[in-house]
């Protein structure tokens, strides 16, 4: 006699007859209440019974079956531009993942920069099977191209703006005001001869962290042209090529930095000519870039960037019941730390 494969057996799948004879009420009461048809009048009693039951037993929707019941997707993608391989930048997929299963859906990744046509193969191919919304988003703020013809698609755009700056949902870092908060600690530390090293000129991010900087400035009652303001390329050479150019001149006490990066460069700069951090001059930074702000000697004093909760928004706003165009600013978060310190006294 052939022998039977014996095989574990399957666990049950909590359906909504289970949830309706848990809770007293028949299926089709179930059905309204866990798919939220507020068209049907349901007691809150009643409701609120069903929900307590559908906890009780665990019970999780089949999200397949509901799709082709509504004609509804609950898949949200991502469309991300050289954003998963950065080290900080990816946070904003993580916040976007927590917005949307909150409500029940998925997130499913586009990465565009590896392919010949800029993902718009993949993306019309993720549209076509169906998806609730997309997101746009790239490692800083900047313009991305969204794929043509998709306009009846709600979309929101995280940490970057569409081309021509149409009117869109954008959901962006609030850069002026993390470097108001950055040079407004470095004033209130009693500095007042100070350099700013920061990105390309027509960059976004720079020019609204020199913005936040000469509003600190005037606040502290310092003239804005008198800080020493120099251009690069947010890299680590950039930073130490600017820092050499202004600290063989007449030396700031302090160097704002356009973002962690460069501050590297900077403090290298400063110790290849014997001076100390913070004794001898301060260093501030931005991004507060995990595994490298923290772990500089001495740990930089630098601002967060919120890009976990920029991606959060992002995915709120998506399933928004009403679309809410604008730029939608997250804070940023100043992160004090052992890099700044009050100029030494003349002669100390």
């Amino acid at each position: 006699m052939a022998s039977r494969k014996r095989t574990a057996a399957q666990p049950h799948r909590v359906t909504m007859k289970d949830v309706a004879r848990h809770a007293g009420v028949s299926q089709p009461t179930v059905s309204f209440v866990l798919n939220d048809r507020r068209d049907v009048s349901i007691a809150a009693e009643t409701r609120s019974r069903v929900l307590e039951a559908a906890k009780e037993l665990n019970f999780q929707p089949n999200r397949a079956a509901q799709s082709l019941r509504s004609n509804r997707s609950y898949t949200v993608g991502v469309i991300a531009d050289r954003l998963v391989s950065q080290p900080y930048a990816g946070h904003i997929v993580l916040g976007v993942q927590q917005a949307v299963q909150e409500a029940g859906y998925v997130c499913f990744v586009v990465e565009t920069a590896p392919t010949t046509d800029g993902g718009k193969a993949a993306v019309e191919n993720l549209v076509q099977q169906g998806v609730a919304g997309l997101i746009y988003a790239a490692p800083g703020p900047e313009y991305v191209t969204p794929v043509g013809g998709l306009d009846n698609v709600p979309t929101v755009f995280v940490n970057c703006f569409p081309p021509g700056d149409v009117p869109a949902v954008t959901v962006l870092a609030d850069e002026f005001q993390g470097g108001r908060d950055a040079a407004a600690a470095v004033f209130t530390a009693g500095h007042t001869n100070v350099a700013f090293l920061g990105g390309p000129e027509d960059d976004y991010a720079c020019r609204e962290r020199k913005r936040g900087l000469e509003s600190a400035a005037a606040d502290a009652n310092i003239d804005p042209a008198t800080i020493r303001i120099q251009f690069g390329t947010f890299q680590v050479g950039s930073g130490y090529d600017l820092a050499m150019g202004v600290l063989a001149n007449e030396r700031p006490t302090a160097i704002i930095c356009g973002n962690d990066r460069m501050a590297v460069g900077a403090l290298m700069a400063a110790q290849s000519l014997g001076l100390r951090c913070p004794e001898d001059i301060s260093i501030v930074g931005f991004d507060d870039q995990p595994d490298l702000a923290d772990q500089m000697h001495p740990p930089l004093t630098t601002v967060a960037l919120p890009h976990q909760q920029m991606g959060y928004d992002a995915g709120t706003l998506l399933l928004a019941e009403t679309e809410q165009p604008g730029r939608h600013l997250v804070p940023c978060e100043y992160v004090p730390r052992s890099s700044l310190a009050a100029p030494r006294s003349e002669g100390t």
